[in-house]
């Protein structure tokens, strides 16, 4: 499987994080990096995203906060800012492509998106991968009706 560049985003997803967010976002990132491969970081990044959900759903709760937003519209940007930190030069894997799929960065879905789409054993990779992994079968989907359906911001 070839490697596909990864461009820097244009914006960082990190703009406007306080140091309390930044210290989370470095920290998770970390969290990944200290596992050695993609098969490894999937199931690490699974339990981050539920439990970025979790603390989602429980602010949510606050009456302060903005009830109406659905998790899936921040995910993106949660995701984003933890593969900027990783700092990642190419993708090499099914696994790195999914995540970078659900990334707020249009740079980073282009290349994911490149990456399968170049060679069918990567097409069939994904579709396996999406198959095998239920949790990430159900974030790609609400991913793809909330970006189709701008009537649910």
């Amino acid at each position: 499987m070839t490697a596909f560049p990864i461009p820097r985003p244009a914006q960082s997803a990190c703009e406007g994080f306080d140091d309390e967010q930044t210290h989370l976002f470095d920290s998770l990132a970390g969290i990944l990096a200290d596992e050695p491969t993609w098969k490894q970081r999937r199931s690490v990044f699974f339990q981050i995203v539920e439990r970025l959900r979790k603390a989602f759903e429980r602010n949510r709760q606050d009456p302060d906060s903005r009830g109406d937003l659905p998790f899936m519209a921040v995910l993106p940007l949660h995701i984003g800012a933890i593969l900027e930190k990783l700092g990642e030069e190419e993708i090499i894997s099914v696994e790195q492509a999914a995540f970078y799929l659900l990334s707020i960065h249009p740079e980073h879905q282009q290349v994911a998106d490149q990456w399968i789409q170049s060679d069918k054993a990567n097409l069939k990779a994904m579709t396996k991968f999406i198959d095998t992994n239920p949790f990430y079968a159900s974030l790609h989907r609400s991913y793809e009706q909330y970006a189709a359906d701008p009537d649910d911001r």
